[in-house]
């Protein structure tokens, strides 16, 4: 390995660990974090999404790959580029370490095409000067989804855009030896001395090429297009730089190095992991500074809510409605439990409902729109929905098929005015595929 092979060795392989080690420290869960899980997992990236624990194994997936290779080395430019091309394959695996970063190793069969100097080929019309060789090659890559890193990962997205470094070797063998020792010698394909000018006796100088088995060092560059095909399966299409010793076609130009592409397509397989999943998945937590907000958000305001319940009228036998009952139910900030001043008026709703056994009610959760964030909210008010259909059923005997539950979340605010009073429970008349109206803003009648 001479020393511009060892300062790229040094620089992928550093490239190489970097990503490797950056992309593992992202995955590595800081213990010491508060957290609190919420009941949702999150199909992508956001701020309230944390990437769930992995073990070392999970996040493996397999390749196959069947496509073509290119050569490119001395003078094959010169002849016919189509005939440039030997069919070839890969196998592989690799881990995906964080939805941005990962590693594989493959090993692929690469037969690849040499040429010889412009005067001896013109002896070889029929092969326009080419010989052929085989290649084994393997390579340790680095794995970038720029996709992810642009747009930031989403679970079921189809189509993702991988950036590949890495580094390897190539073995050469299987050189056309007849071939090679006629090229070597200056003979045309009759085996006879080849002439630049006969009458003059200069003949043409032979191509050397050596047909032994060789190992050379290798680096590429490529990108990768993955389409998701199903949980297990993704159709991928790959093109690769690959610059390797000069020396691998067997003939040396004093040059630093040879290249070669490839273009590869094929199917990746990706294995369950420790949740029984194929791909990265985040779950939903709320941080120390979030939580922290809330509780002084409902220190702040419970006193104004117990100040509200004292003002709210007593609900007797005779309740009004319209599409909306008057009656509603409030909740403490970030709170779905049920105060005992909101059951006095969950017995005037059962006691409605009794009296009038042709109605049904939807039970519709809400939450306020100024506290926490929209999917937060919108699983607040399933919470509170539930909470008042289970008092309702259990504690005060309202047959189930009587009620219906619905929630909003924040999407819809019915109080506009007072965003505290949103923190609630509204009763709408069940009328089927009939939608109900939403409440406008508005104090229960006092009677």
């Amino acid at each position: 390995m001479n020393m511009i092979e060892r300062k790229i060795y040094i620089i992928v392989t550093t490239l190489l660990f970097s990503t490797v080690s950056f992309a593992q420290g992202y995955q590595v869960v800081d213990s010491t974090f508060n957290r609190t899980k919420m009941d949702q997992d999150s199909l992508y990236y956001d701020e309230m999404a944390y990437l769930d624990d992995y073990h070392f194994l999970d996040n493996i997936f397999l390749i196959g790959q069947l496509g073509i290779s290119h050569s490119m080395s001395e003078n094959t430019r010169f002849g016919e580029f189509f005939g440039n091309e030997r069919l070839s394959f890969n196998l592989g695996v690799g881990k995906w370490v964080y939805p941005a970063f990962g590693v594989r190793f493959t090993l692929g069969l690469h037969p690849q095409v040499g040429r010889a100097e412009w005067e001896l080929s013109e002896a070889y019309p029929e092969t326009f000067g080419n010989y052929n060789y085989n290649m084994l090659s393997g390579y340790l890559d680095g794995l970038v989804n720029l996709t992810n890193i642009i747009l930031k990962y989403r679970e079921d997205r189809v189509f993702n855009l991988i950036g590949i470094i890495g580094f390897g070797y190539n073995h050469t063998f299987g050189f056309d030896k007849e071939k090679c020792a006629i090229m070597s010698a200056g003979l045309d394909a009759d085996h006879k001395p080849r002439y630049n000018n006969p009458s003059a006796g200069e003949r043409v100088m032979g191509y050397d090429v050596d047909t032994d088995p060789g190992n050379y060092f290798a680096a590429h560059v490529g990108l990768q297009g993955r389409w998701k095909a199903s949980q297990a399966w993704d159709i991928i299409a790959e093109v690769t730089f690959n610059g390797t010793d000069d020396k691998y076609n067997g003939h040396g130009y004093d040059r630093v190095y040879d290249t070669y592409f490839d273009v590869l397509l094929g199917a990746q397989f990706h294995f369950k992991d420790c949740h029984g999943r194929r791909r990265f998945h985040y779950v939903k937590y709320l941080n120390s500074a979030v939580l922290a907000r809330l509780a002084k958000m409902r220190d702040d305001e419970n006193e104004k809510l117990n100040e509200a319940n004292m003002a709210i009228p007593e609900i007797f036998e005779k309740i009004k409605f319209t599409e909306a009952l008057q009656t509603t139910i409030s909740f403490y900030v970030d709170r779905y439990y049920i105060t005992d001043a909101q059951k006095k008026n969950l017995k005037s709703v059962a006691t409605f409902l009794a009296t009038h056994p042709d109605i049904n009610l939807i039970v519709t959760g809400y939450a306020d729109i100024e506290t926490a964030y929209p999917a937060y909210n919108l699983r607040l008010s399933q919470k509170r929905a539930q909470a008042v259909y289970d008092m309702l059923v259990n504690e005060f005997n309202v047959p189930a098929n009587r009620l219906r539950i619905d929630y909003k979340g924040d999407t819809v605010q019915p109080y506009a005015n007072v965003n505290e009073w949103n923190r609630a429970v509204i009763f709408f008349l069940d009328r089927g595929d009939r939608k109900s109206q939403v409440l406008e803003s508005e104090l229960p009648d006092e009677e």
